[in-house]
């Protein structure tokens, strides 16, 4: 990449990150030592300029990056002080622990489904996917997903002087300009994350970060507010580090839950990308007038394996199920007037993204009638709130059809539901007691059992959502793995 510039051009940050990252070569020739000078120099003067160019009364710019497929004790931070096991015993992420100690953890911060097409529709579209029919990796029964309506376009009516722009992973059933994005890598997907031919960028992190990078300098330098939407592939299959961090791993203990050291490295290379990001929000001046919001699409991706205790741990399960391992993901946001080092206790969603920033940017502005979403801005603003205004005062979980077992669970408060559609039970939980999810306790509470689950399926039917088809409890694949579970217990006696 810099052979091919002119020698008299100076080097963008954004193509310094990439370069210095990726490491394309062991050394530097004395001409591309000096041109990386020239851009450090050019940088300074930037930072200079920008620092002055932010006024009190701006409209704030807005970083959303999304992660795929981490789980929610994937950090070397905490999500909750009270749970000792919502962080990693073997990765290590530094940034998003910067992140953290600057900003807000929300310990019970949800994707809004368990895989994660539909929880990138329900961020763009306001909705839960089963109000949308988007509940797996395919949208042909969509409905009220209009892009006219979707995140960018609305800041843009919201607010008509916003850049908007999205890098990575789409897979979301229109093409990005459709809904609004200005700039974007187009319709891409999990193919498109993993390269052959870039084997110290295998997911592409430094090159999606260096194109955001860019985007903020462009809009900085001509005092344009904007929203950014940075969509990593990591930690999405297939498991791929760049060789620095794989050797790093390599040569650490591994950890009791965490073992991996392709996971771990994969798991930094995003964390670094993240730091790309915060460090160009630091070099451009506008820390002060920019939000960054942080989370995933869903838990971690086990593969298709047993039952076994699997790395999401206190969590239960992982990507493709209801249970919280599946779902509540890292949920992290850092900006002017939030309290650094802080967190929360509230539950918050994929889908209250766009009622929280359209109130950051247009306190006035009118929501869609078929939104869902409640805005977390008092949060934010530290204020002593235990719930936000939503139409629901409960979150629906929806998947009645794919590779993983057709369930549907409902949360309100601590209280929480799962049905597995194949057996017809419904299994109900209470997170505060049993965070795990180990403990089923519909017999001795029926009553809330019947409540919670008519209150589920009155939502279900009321927005048209999908149900099961042609799902039993031979080829349901819960009660699979359950009988092969049972079947190696009985091995092992013998």
């Amino acid at each position: 990449m810099l052979d091919a510039l002119d020698e008299s051009q100076c080097l963008t940050w954004s193509e310094v990150f990439l370069f210095c990252t990726r490491s394309i070569t062991d050394m530097m020739s004395r001409r591309t030592f000096m041109r990386v000078a020239v851009a450090a120099m050019c940088s300074v003067w930037t930072i200079a300029v920008c620092a002055d160019a932010v006024e009190d009364d701006a409209p704030p710019n807005i970083i959303l990056i999304l992660a795929d497929d981490q789980g929610w004790n994937s950090l070397s931070s905490s999500m909750s002080k009270r749970v000792p096991g919502s962080k990693s015993d073997y990765y290590q992420t530094p940034n998003l622990d910067r992140l953290c100690e600057e900003g807000m953890r929300f310990s019970q911060g949800y994707a809004s489904a368990t895989v994660c097409s539909p929880t990138r529709h329900s961020i763009q579209f306001g909705m839960s996917p089963a109000k949308i029919r988007v509940t797996y990796n395919n949208a042909k029964n969509r409905q009220l997903c209009d892009p006219t309506l979707a995140l960018p376009n609305l800041i843009k009516k919201a607010d008509s002087r916003y850049a908007t722009a999205h890098f990575g992973k789409w897979h979301v059933s229109f093409k990005p300009h459709a809904c609004g994005y200005d700039v974007s890598d187009g319709d891409t997907s999990n193919q498109t994350g993993n390269p052959n031919n870039q084997p110290n960028d295998p997911k592409r992190v430094y090159e999606v970060t260096a194109r955001s990078i860019a985007f903020m300098e462009k809009q900085v330098e001509a005092a344009t507010p904007f929203f950014l939407q940075v969509s990593h592939y990591a930690d999405h299959l297939t498991f791929r580090s760049s060789p620095k961090m794989l050797e790093k791993y390599q040569a650490l203990p591994p950890g009791t839950l965490h073992s991996s050291p392709v996971f771990a490295g994969m798991n930094e290379d995003l964390d670094r990308g993240v730091g790309g990001i915060l460090d160009a929000v630091d070099r451009l001046g506008i820390k002060n007038n920019t939000f960054i919001v942080y989370l995933a699409d869903n838990g971690f991706d086990e593969g298709h394996g047993s039952l076994a205790k699997r790395k999401a741990w206190p969590l239960s399960y992982s990507k493709g199920f209801v249970f919280e391992g599946g779902i509540r993901v890292p949920f992290i946001v850092c900006g002017p007037g939030i309290k650094a080092g802080s967190f929360s206790d509230v539950p918050v969603i994929g889908y209250d993204l766009i009622p929280t920033f359209l109130e950051l940017i247009d306190p006035d502005f009118s929501l869609p009638e078929c939104m869902e979403g409640g805005s977390f801005l008092p949060l934010l603003n530290n204020s002593d709130v235990s719930t936000l205004a939503r139409p629901h005062d409960f979150f629906v979980f929806h998947y009645p059809a794919g590779r993983w077992p057709a369930q549907t669970s409902l949360l309100q408060g601590p209280f929480k539901i799962v049905k597995t559609w194949a057996s017809g039970d419904v299994e109900l939980f209470r997170l505060d007691d049993d965070l795990s999810e180990q403990h089923d306790i519909s017999r001795q509470m029926p009553e809330k059992t019947d409540e919670l689950h008519q209150e589920m399926m009155s939502y279900l039917k009321r927005v048209n959502a999908e149900f099961p088809a042609g799902y039993d409890e031979a080829t349901d694949r819960i009660q699979k793995e359950k009988a092969r579970a049972s079947k190696q217990k009985k091995k092992k006696r013998i």
